[in-house]
């Protein structure tokens, strides 16, 4: 049986402790933690908070499933920092974030840490150029995460560099660390596309770390909303997963909110318990 992950994401603008306790109140067990202010930015953690932290999700009774590295706004705005940035500085930056974002998740029990899949290609490169680049980066990353026993899971996305599942195959096979590097994989960007969501999830499911569930607005500009306000057929995605027996876990991702935390996790499981994809009931927990 799959199992269901709240992440931090809409509520960037709120504290750990509002976001966390959003998705108690929800009735979630598992979540997604941003490694970004004013979340779980890595410069900002030390080594003395481990056990405060711990017991703030203790007291809770929540799991976190995945570390969010994807972009850091403390560190840029927009994709920063960026694998393949002209800048060797921005490239070293993103490097360093990731590897203390592998750290972090080792030091706190966290199994994955997401990325993006690579970026945008630079207008001063070609396709082929930004793609050694990347393995190059990737080479220097994974043989850590590796020692950590973290994976580090890149999410392919239309305008990034690895945008297909044929493509993540082909990067995972030349990276060469099948035990370090896995796909932070969402079936909305495989329908933008072209592809079948449930066939791209089949042809990379031994590389899946997680499946990313979020819904896609109307139009052809690539922008995500939360469940049931888009076009992309969410109850048909999960009886595929469970059709292929997928047991992992399913991390609930909807973009920044004006709405109260409360309300917009409320909304996602309302959704997705009316559509019969979520089967069990929110249980009353203590928020401290």
């Amino acid at each position: 049986m799959m199992k269901w992950a709240y992440s931090t994401l809409p509520f960037r603008r709120k504290s750990l402790k509002e976001a966390l306790d959003a998705v108690v109140k929800g009735g979630f067990r598992c979540v997604e933690l941003l490694a970004d202010r004013p979340h779980l930015f890595p410069e900002d953690f030390r080594a003395g908070a481990i056990n405060d932290f711990s017991q703030c999700l203790a007291q809770r009774n929540l799991k976190v499933v995945n570390l969010n590295g994807w972009h850091a706004s403390a560190l840029g705005d927009g994709v920063h920092p960026n694998w393949l940035a002209e800048d060797w500085k921005e490239r070293e930056l993103r490097i360093r974030y990731t590897l203390d974002c592998l750290r972090l998740a080792a030091a706190l029990g966290i199994p994955t840490v997401s990325t993006n899949g690579g970026g945008p290609v630079p207008e001063s490169m070609n396709e082929r150029e930004a793609w050694r680049l990347f393995v190059a980066n990737m080479h220097r990353v994974t043989p850590i995460a590796k020692k950590l026993g973290v994976k580090l899971c890149f999410r392919p996305e239309p305008d990034q560099l690895i945008r297909t599942s044929a493509q993540s195959l082909e990067f995972i096979e030349e990276v060469e660390e099948p035990e370090a590097l896995a796909v932070d994989f969402d079936p909305t960007s495989a329908v933008l596309q072209g592809e079948d969501p449930c066939d791209a999830f089949q042809r990379l499911r031994h590389h899946i770390a997680f499946v990313r569930l979020t819904d896609l607005a109307a139009g052809e500009i690539h922008r995500h909303t939360q469940l049931g306000e888009g076009v992309f057929d969410i109850p048909a995605f999960v009886q595929c997963l469970r059709e292929c027996g997928y047991s992992g876990h399913v991390i609930i991702s909807v973009p920044s909110s004006e709405r109260s935390p409360d309300e917009v996790v409320s909304a996602s499981r309302e959704y997705l318990t009316r559509h019969g994809c979520l089967e069990d009931k929110p249980e009353e927990r203590r928020v401290p």
